[in-house]
């Protein structure tokens, strides 16, 4: 399979293909009574008054926003990616999932970045573990179908050559 070597592309992708496991987690949520909020309308509530996000125009720009964001994060996975590297990368996506979560729907959330805030402690629990969902499948995603010459670390931690010490010895002795 050819391999995506443009870190913009694919982090499009993978960010679209995590919100689908991300929505795909808070359906399963909502079918079976645990949560009822989802990303569409937390996203929603960015642009629109809390009474418009119920009408068919706030649903699709809810959708469209929950999705813009959603690619946007996938852009910074790739980055993070080439950043950390690909191992232990399913660790790695839902750390990035979990901090995502942390910092749209807790900080952004309380400054008052969205009208859907604050929310019910079931319904933070089930979209934090649909973040989870949606760190670790867009990483995955990102790793199987980019070229893995996009995800070399450059000498950050376990490369380095010449390490310093803080009591360098005296070349003249």
């Amino acid at each position: 399979m050819k391999k995506i070597k443009d870190r913009f592309s694919l982090g499009l992708i993978s960010g679209l293909g995590g919100n689908l496991a991300k929505i795909a987690v808070e359906q399963v949520f909502k079918r079976t009574g645990v949560s009822k909020s989802n990303g569409y309308t937390t996203a929603a509530g960015i642009f629109l008054k809390k009474s418009d996000i119920a009408t068919s125009y706030g649903r699709a720009v809810g959708i469209i926003a929950d999705n813009m964001i959603a690619a946007g994060l996938g852009v910074t996975c790739t980055y993070w990616l080439t950043l950390m590297g690909k191992d232990k990368h399913l660790i790695k996506g839902a750390g990035l999932g979990a901090v995502e979560w942390g910092a749209l729907y807790g900080v952004l959330s309380r400054l008052g970045a969205t009208t859907i805030y604050p929310v019910k402690p079931k319904d933070a629990i089930a979209t934090f573990i649909s973040h989870l969902a949606f760190g670790m499948t867009k990483i995955a995603i990102a790793v199987h179908l980019g070229d893995s010459r996009l995800f070399k670390p450059k000498n950050l931690t376990l490369e380095i050559d010449e390490p310093q010490s803080l009591f360098p010895k005296a070349k003249y002795l």
